[in-house]
């Protein structure tokens, strides 16, 4: 099966979730993104965001964090004005940046843990946004409906 990888905007909740854990749906997303099943697209918001926490709530994991943006592939984005004004109109000004980076880009998801982020679901938005789990969950039927299409060719 030959599927386009899948562009993601990952935010510094998910980053910070993966590292500290071995498990979970954070985890996975970051290590789909290892084997570029999908696009990990960040910001320099979320660097700092993930910066910031790690040395403060996390600094036994500096060296994880340091290693992750060495491996992983991903793409840096900042916002273009119009998504900037857009993401305004929906969501606080913390995470406005975040959400109109990920606009900008034109991603297929956001992912986040954060519930300012999830409160948008279901938002007309081009866009998809959800949790680690939601995402894996629609790519999980995605990709079994796309199996099952190819099996009656």
């Amino acid at each position: 099966m030959n599927m386009k990888p899948i562009k993601v905007f990952i935010d510094s909740s998910v980053i910070i979730a993966g590292l500290a854990s071995t498990k979970g749906g954070s985890r996975e997303i970051l290590n789909l993104a290892e084997l570029r099943f999908l696009v990990p697209v960040i910001s320099e918001q979320v660097v700092r965001e993930v910066t910031r926490n790690v040395e403060r709530k996390l600094p036994d994991y500096l060296s994880h964090y340091y290693q992750l943006f060495r491996l992983l592939p991903f793409i840096m984005i900042e916002p273009d004005q119009e998504s900037l004004e857009r993401a305004r109109e929906l969501i606080n000004p913390q995470d406005a940046g975040i959400l109109a980076s990920a606009l900008s880009v034109r991603a297929n998801w956001l992912i986040s843990l954060d519930k300012h982020f999830l409160a948008l679901k279901n938002e007309e938005l081009a866009i998809k946004i959800g949790s680690p789990r939601d995402f894996l969950e629609d790519v999980e039927l995605v990709t079994r409906e796309h199996t099952e299409g190819t099996k009656s060719l």
